[in-house]
């Protein structure tokens, strides 16, 4: 019986979105010519990386019970700006570190306004999209920023570059490559989860999102964590903006459009509920998998690219409506656990 008790507990812990990702995954791969090959795995991975990032930003504000919209247009002004710096001379590394600094600083913008100011998440976020969007148009006259190659951009040529390349075959579908994009990804998304399990990180988190009033009476810093949220999340979009710089060697002003309503499909998908309180770092980037084996099965398909977003919104849908089974079955296995637990203390019999 405990022996079965743990394996349920195990299955549990699992999120959804894994079984849905395995699926999409098979059936992608058994219906669409090229799509299981190493060559196109490798492409995926690499393309997956800045929704990534965001989709882990997104599930640390819905867990808190709030939301960031404006990690879309933090991406495009991030990218932006770090390439006018590398057009006009600055070393790669400061232009890196400023926009990051951005990222961090239009976190900490949201989280005064949200916690501070009591402006309502979707409000504050939704203004600061628009604010960031807006600096990106201007500082680039709404037109692609590039640089010239040369000694202060060696770094940007670095990361860029493959940590790993390996011909399994004579054509590139069968080329592994490994991006150093892709290990600095991984790498971040490592420090949040480690943060998000091994601090206090994730059950303040947890604590805001189930019931904001009880955690401030149980000692929690309210404005504190929310704060430290937000510029969490603002430094993840500035990761993604510099990713995303890297891979295309130039940054157009809408880069990070609609950005943000993926990255909320994807955390949604991976369990991260809107109300708050519940969800998970690895069901984020589960989520974002999926949409990225959805949009390449699509692309290999020969799909019109303007049904992605017909299909990420019936996504959100199907996502959605799995939480509120999934949380309406956790209601119902925690009342019959508390009637259980009632019957033995008066006396009764487990049945």
């Amino acid at each position: 019986m405990e022996k079965k008790r743990n394996a349920v507990s195990l299955v549990n812990r699992i999120p959804g979105v894994t079984y849905i990702f395995l699926i999409v995954f098979v059936a992608a791969s058994v219906a669409v010519e090229n799509f299981f090959t190493v060559g196109n795995l490798s492409t995926m991975l690499l393309q997956a990386c800045t929704l990534t990032l965001l989709s882990v930003a997104m599930a640390l504000s819905l867990m808190m019970g709030s939301i960031d919209l404006s990690i879309g247009g933090v991406v495009s002004m991030s990218g932006v700006i770090m390439a006018y710096c590398m057009r006009e001379g600055m070393h790669a590394a400061f232009a890196l570190l400023i926009g990051l600094l951005i990222g961090a600083a239009f976190g900490l913008f949201n989280g005064l306004m949200v916690a501070k100011l009591k402006v309502p998440a979707f409000i504050a976020t939704f203004g600061s999209m628009g604010i960031a969007q807006s600096i990106a148009n201007t500082i680039s006259d709404e037109r692609t920023i590039s640089w010239t190659a040369g000694e202060n951009t060696r770094l940007i040529d670095l990361l860029g570059d493959k940590a790993l390349s390996l011909e399994l075959g004579a054509d590139a579908a069968q080329r592994l490559t490994i991006s150093n994009l892709l290990i600095i990804t991984a790498i971040a998304v490592a420090i949040v989860w480690v943060l998000f399990r091994k601090t206090t990180l994730g059950s303040n988190i947890y604590a805001l999102g189930a019931n904001e009033e009880t955690a401030r009476l149980s000692g929690i810093d309210v404005s504190k964590w929310r704060i430290i949220v937000f510029m969490i999340s603002g430094l993840l979009a500035a990761l993604g903006g510099i990713v995303v710089m890297i891979r295309s060697n130039s940054v157009q002003p809408t880069i990070g459009a609609n950005l943000e309503f993926q990255a909320c499909v994807a955390a949604v998908l991976g369990g991260n509920v809107m109300e708050g309180g519940k969800g998970s770092v690895p069901g984020a980037v589960l989520g974002a998998l999926t949409l990225y084996t959805i949009r390449s099965a699509m692309s290999l398909m020969g799909i019109d690219t303007s049904w992605v977003q017909v299909v990420i919104g019936v996504v959100l849908v199907i996502g959605m409506v799995l939480n509120n089974l999934a949380s309406h079955q956790e209601k119902k296995n925690s009342q019959a656990t508390l009637g259980r637990a009632a019957m033995r203390r008066a006396g009764g019999k487990e049945v």
